[in-house]
Parts: C-alpha cells; structure tokens; sequence
C-alpha cells in the first residue's frame, strides 16, 4: 500500500492506495490519521492469534525510546520492533507540494497582472 500527501479544496489530506492504484481510505486530516487507519486495517487482516492488546506499539513514543535507547547499556539494535506496524510510515507519493507551488505560481502571476495592469493603465493614460 501507498501513502499519498494530497492537496484537495485547499487542504491537505492523506489517503492510502492499493497496488493497482485505487484509493482504499478515506480522505484523513493527519498523518496520524493515516497511520492509525493503516493500522488498524493491517491488525484486521492478521488471522493469527493476537497477543497485543492494543495496535498502539509502546515505542512509537519518539522521546520514551530515546530514553530507553540512552539509559540502558544494552540497547535493542532494533528500536521500533519486528512488525510491519512497528515501523514508521512515510509518504510515497506527495501531489501536495506539486500542487502547492502551482498554487502559489498562479497567485504570484496573479498578483503581478494586478499590479502592473494598473501602472500600465496609468502610463497610457500619461
């Protein structure tokens, strides 16, 4: 599955694709979000038994592991765990900052078409 970074109405969301390209999650607000609905999904395919409790794996807390990771001598050689869930996500695709800097192209052109077209009507009229 892929992570994508989407700008949509003006604002940022999240969603998750398939391998064949098709959106399989709703539009989400946060990272988070996403990383919690993944999750989610992952612990509900699993058909083995289940030992965890809870889909929230205890080292996700960056600062708690950094702790952990300094205090003890023998520190684990991996910090976030063997599942796939255990492993922090990232975006695969981002289409916001493509998005967002055509945004921003057009609003620069737009701002110098207001600007200059008003010296320009003052200069003729000269």
């Amino acid at each position: 599955m892929y992570l994508v970074k989407d700008l949509i109405d003006c604002r940022i969301v999240f969603y998750w694709l398939d391998e064949t390209g098709c959106e399989v999650s709703p539009e989400l607000c946060t990272f988070q979000d996403a990383e919690e609905w993944w999750k989610a999904l992952m612990f509900e395919r699993y058909r083995g038994y289940e030992r965890r409790k809870s889909i929230i794996d205890r080292r996700t807390d960056f600062e708690k592991r950094q702790r952990m990771d300094n205090s003890h001598r023998f520190a684990s050689i991996n910090p976030y765990g063997r599942r796939v869930t255990d492993q922090p996500i990232k975006v695969d695709i981002d289409l916001a900052a493509e998005k967002l800097l055509e945004l921003t192209a057009e609003k620069r052109l737009l701002y110098y078409m207001t600007t200059y077209a008003s010296t320009l009507r003052v200069n003729r009229r000269s």
